[in-house]
């Protein structure tokens, strides 16, 4: 349909608005192309930090957020593209971040092992939790999820473990079964289940009322991404053994396994009534599964 301008490096990050009109792209080039859904020209470029890693649009306004390799966080305002405000906290990179669901506070995770609080209106710290805590992390962290009504977050860790977290400080538990770093997390909305996936190929499955692992299932390669599907106990991960397989919680079964990428999968997205799965992967094509 369209082809948008290309970056002087690798593009790390692509996302819609939450209106579906804008559309950004986030490159290693430190710069961040905002475009009108449908045009190919840009309305907005976005500098500031060095070597992006991530993009996040705000769940309600059209307000963008960057995470960099410089350990600092940029945000906007479009589609004029305002610069509204730096959040510096973080030691090394910063990982992944997001808005809360509320869009009232932002989260943020690093290669220096922390997870921040921030309050986007001031950039300033609400809450933080460090590797001094020796419940806490001991490494970088590499992924979060945040629960629906934004009181818990789960953080993947190259650690090897996920850490379960309140916002009000407190550390709820640890889920220690990978051999390997923790490369993705998810928690799901509709039951008290939370998902790891790590480099070790294993997707476990975790109750968080008793803390305690459900269930572990299988790749044949290190899991990449996880996503629960909306208002549903299904899952579906993606991984560097060339598969995409989506399983139910409840009975650890694997639904469906689908197959056809030369190399590993490294990144998907989910419609969301779950029906459709696209996947991008190192073999340079992107696949749609019904």
């Amino acid at each position: 349909l369209f082809e948008l301008e290309k970056h002087e490096d690798s593009v790390i990050s692509t996302k819609f608005s939450h209106d579906g009109l804008l559309v950004a792209t986030g490159g290693m080039d430190g710069k961040i192309n905002v475009y009108k859904s449908g045009q190919t020209e840009k309305c907005a470029v976005l500098e500031g930090p060095d070597e992006i890693q991530w993009i996040n649009w705000h769940p309600k306004g059209n307000v963008l957020l960057a995470g960099a390799n410089d350990t600092s966080m940029w945000m906007w305002s479009l589609p004029n593209g305002d610069f509204m405000n730096v959040f510096n906290g973080h030691s090394a990179p910063v990982t992944c971040g997001r808005f809360t669901n509320s869009g009232r506070n932002i989260i943020s995770g690093s290669e220096d092992g922390c997870l921040v609080i921030w309050d986007p209106k001031t950039a300033s710290i609400v809450r933080q939790f460090t590797p001094e805590d020796e419940r806490f992390h001991q490494e970088g962290i590499t992924s979060l999820a945040i629960a629906k009504d934004d009181q818990t977050i789960l953080t993947g860790s190259m650690d090897n473990t996920a850490k379960l977290v309140h916002v009000n400080g407190s550390i709820l538990g640890s889920f220690e079964n990978a051999t390997e770093s923790v490369e993705a997390v998810g928690l799901c909305s509709v039951l008290p289940l939370a998902a790891t996936g790590s480099v070790d190929g294993s997707l476990s499955i975790w109750d968080i009322n008793t803390m305690r692992l459900r269930t572990t299932l299988n790749h044949d390669d290190a899991v990449t991404k996880l996503l629960w599907h909306e208002n549903s106990p299904l899952l579906t991960s993606v991984s560097l053994d060339c598969t995409v397989r989506t399983w139910d919680a409840r009975t650890g079964e694997a639904v469906r396994t689908w197959k056809g990428h030369q190399e590993g999968i490294m990144d998907f997205a989910l419609s969301h009534d779950g029906s459709t799965i696209v996947t991008a992967s190192d073999d340079g094509c992107c696949l749609v599964f019904a």
